[in-house]
């Protein structure tokens, strides 16, 4: 029964962690179960609260930070109000999974340690008071991957926050976000912008990257995932099957869901069945303590296309945060 037809979510699930990519409470009644649920400043802070469906959720956000800003006197309203509306979002969406909520901060401070560790502390913190019976070990902050954000990611290790490290397009990432300490890394397949205009054409799709990744951290007998994401078309998602965790849209979900194809031919597009090529010894320098060699070698990384990468994944971000805060005033106003 080699050829046997399968179902590729049930295929899929055997080898890998399938995690859901929406707070829209809606769409997970209507997908099966996954293990996390994740959001980002473009799909869901903004996305969700703006829909008419939503104002409940943007209205009880508002009420509360007008509350709670005397607390965090130094956070402007606005962003307040956003975070707990992604807060409000997620709790909505958390009795449809198993695992862990992530939740994105601020991207606006990508490139500012300090001010990334503040607001990762904070949304903790507000987490808590909004649903004191959470367990905060199933909370994981999305950081931004770049120096500052990552070694904010080895500073937030010792308060026991766990982190994600976003934004990831090169190994000199994920060596330096498995240094830190982060629980998982989310190396995205296709470029951001990518994903969102289909006219646009990135580079090659980095699926090997997830490989080598998941080889390098299992080699140092590191506890960090990979979580990939930012896939495109049903044949990368199986090429990834044996990667740590996907996290996936709904719409690939369900297509998943609803297809079948030939075992024999599933099984042969994973890049992790090939046994010899992972037990190749790698090696690579050490980074937690060098920024010199650090910056040095992720500026050339890719001909110093990943930098790219990674300035434009964190200026969509930035824009769609800058959005959800304009949401707010403009209801603020509505209300005066």
């Amino acid at each position: 029964m080699e050829n046997a037809q399968i179902n590729l979510l049930d295929y899929l699930r055997a080898r890998t962690q399938v995690d859901l990519d929406t707070f829209d409470v809606h769409v997970t009644r209507e997908v099966e179960q996954c293990v996390d649920c994740t959001s980002n400043q473009q799909y869901e802070y903004y996305t969700e609260l703006v829909k008419q469906s939503r104002r409940d959720v943007l209205n009880h956000a508002i009420e509360l930070a007008a509350n709670m800003h005397e607390r965090f006197p130094t956070v402007p309203r606005e962003e307040l109000t956003v975070e707990i509306g992604a807060i409000l979002l997620a709790m909505e969406a958390r009795p449809f999974v198993t695992g862990n909520m992530h939740l994105m901060v601020n991207p606006n401070y990508a490139y500012n340690q300090r001010q990334t560790v503040d607001a990762a502390k904070r949304l903790h913190r507000l987490f808590h008071d909004l649903d004191p019976s959470f367990d905060a070990s199933r909370l994981v902050l999305k950081i931004a991957a770049t120096w500052e954000g990552l070694q904010a990611c080895r500073e937030l290790r010792y308060s026991r926050i766990q982190t994600l490290a976003t934004t990831l397009f090169t190994m000199e990432q994920a060596i330096l976000a498995g240094e830190a300490g982060c629980v998982s890394i989310s190396p995205f397949v296709h470029e951001l912008k990518e994903i969102f205009t289909p006219s646009y054409t990135g580079s090659d799709p980095l699926l090997p990257l997830c490989v080598q990744a998941q080889r390098w951290f299992q080699q140092q007998s590191w506890p960090t995932k990979v979580k990939a994401c930012a896939t495109i078309g049903l044949n990368e998602i199986l090429q990834l099957a044996g990667v740590a965790a996907l996290t996936l849209v709904p719409d690939d979900l369900k297509l998943l869901q609803s297809s079948h194809k030939p075992a024999d031919e599933v099984q042969s597009l994973s890049l992790f069945s090939d046994a010899s090529a992972l037990q190749d010894q790698l090696v690579y320098p050490s980074y937690i303590d060098d920024e010199a060699g650090y910056r040095m070698a992720f500026a050339r990384a890719e001909e110093g296309r990943a930098q790219l990468k990674l300035g434009q994944a964190i200026n969509i971000f930035c824009d769609f945060q800058t959005k959800a805060e304009q949401l707010v005033r403009d209801a603020r106003r509505r209300d005066v």
